[in-house]
C-alpha cells in the first residue's frame, strides 16, 4: 500500500500546512511506512490534477491511498487527476475554508486526525461527471459535491475578490458577499433540459445540482441529497423578492426548506435526476461554481457516476 499526501499550502488560513507535513512524516515513521509514502505540495491551479495523475499512472495498478489536505477545490483537483484508477482511494484532511464535502459523513471519525485517516475504511460514493466547452476548451471533468449557478456562484465569485482586500478573512468576506448579492439580487438565466426536454427556462435566483448536501461552508442547501444513492438533487429557487429571500434564508441555511413550510412549493422546486443539461439563456456564457471553484462554460451536461469513487472514512 502506498500513501500520497497532497497538501495545499495556502488552504484555509495558510498556517496549517507546515505543521501538517511534520505530522505526516512523524506518523509514517511511527507506523513503519517511512518508505511507502510521498508528500506533494501543490502549486497553483490544476497542479493537483497534473501531479495526482502522474503518480496514479506510475503506480501501475498498485493499491494506494491519496489524501488531500485542503478545501473542496483541492479535492476536486486530485479527483480529476485520478478518476478511473480503481486502485486508488481518496481521503480528505479538511484544512480549507468551506470543507463542505466532508460534512456529508456525519458518522465518520475525526477528519483532522491523521491516524484515523490512515487507518480508515473505504466507502463507495457517487461522482458527478460533466462535459462541454469549459474555460475555453472542450472537456470532461468530475465533481464530488455540488454545482452552484446563480446567487450561490455569484457569492463565491465576489468572496474571492473580497478576500484579496486587507483585513478581510474568508468568513467575513463570505458574509459581506452574501449581503452584497442580496442587495443586487443577482441570479441567473438558464435553459434546463432533462433527456433533451426543456423543464425550465428563464430567470431564477439559483440552480444547484447536488451530490452532497452542503455548500458555502455549511449551508445545508440540498438536505435530501445522499452521496451513494445513484441520483443527484436539483434545487431551483425562483426569482423571488429580496424580502422573501431574506425571510427564508435562515431556514434554507439549516436545510429546513425540504419540510412542511407553507407556500415553499411556489419558491423552491426540488427534483431528483440522473442527468441534466444546463445552458445559458439570453447570453453566450455561463458562470458556474464547481466544488467551490469558478469556471466558465457555453453549457454543460451533467451525469451521475454511481459508486464511482472509493472514499476514505476516518476510523473512530
Amino acid at each position: 500500500m502506498k500513501y500520497c499526501f497532497f497538501v495545499n499550502p495556502v488552504a484555509g488560513t495558510g498556517k496549517e500546512a507546515d505543521k501538517l507535513v511534520d505530522d505526516i512524516h512523524n506518523l509514517m515513521v511511527e507506523m513503519g511506512q517511512e518508505f511507502n509514502y510521498k508528500v506533494v505540495i501543490t502549486k497553483g491551479n490544476d497542479d493537483g490534477i497534473i501531479r495526482a495523475h502522474a503518480l496514479a499512472r506510475d503506480l501501475n495498478g498498485e493499491q494506494a491511498k491519496f489524501f488531500v489536505a485542503g478545501g473542496d477545490g483541492s479535492i476536486n483537483e486530485v479527483l480529476n487527476g485520478v478518476f478511473g484508477y480503481d486502485n486508488i482511494s481518496i481521503g480528505v484532511i479538511p484544512i480549507g475554508t468551506g470543507n463542505d464535502a466532508v460534512r456529508n459523513f456525519t458518522e465518520a471519525g475525526d477528519f483532522l486526525s491523521l491516524e484515523q485517516q490512515v487507518r480508515g475504511s473505504t466507502k463507495k460514493i457517487d461522482i458527478l461527471k460533466y462535459s462541454g466547452k469549459i474555460d475555453g476548451r472542450e472537456q470532461t471533468r468530475y465533481c464530488i459535491n455540488m454545482f452552484n449557478i446563480g446567487f450561490d456562484c455569484n457569492v463565491v465569485e465576489l468572496t474571492l475578490r473580497l478576500k484579496q482586500k486587507p483585513l478581510l478573512s474568508g468568513s467575513l468576506a463570505y458574509l459581506m458577499a452574501v449581503a452584497g448579492m442580496v442587495i443586487k439580487k443577482k441570479g441567473t438565466s438558464l435553459t434546463i433540459k432533462e433527456d433533451g426536454k426543456i423543464i425550465r427556462e428563464g430567470d431564477m435566483l439559483l440552480c444547484a445540482v447536488s451530490n452532497g448536501s452542503y455548500c458555502g461552508g455549511g449551508i445545508k442547501s440540498a438536505p435530501l441529497a445522499v452521496m451513494d444513492d445513484g441520483e443527484f438533487d436539483v434545487n431551483i429557487i425562483n426569482d423571488v423578492s429580496r424580502f422573501t429571500f431574506a425571510r427564508l434564508f435562515p431556514a434554507f441555511r439549516r436545510g429546513e426548506h425540504a419540510g412542511d413550510m407553507p407556500g415553499i412549493e411556489n419558491i423552491i422546486e426540488m427534483r431528483r435526476m440522473k442527468s441534466i443539461e444546463l445552458l445559458p439563456y439570453g447570453s453566450e456564457d455561463l458562470t458556474i461554481c464547481v466544488d467551490g471553484e469558478i469556471q466558465h462554460t457555453k453549457g454543460i451536461k451533467i451525469e451521475i457516476c454511481p459508486q464511482a469513487l472509493s472514499f476514505i472514512v476516518p476510523q473512530e
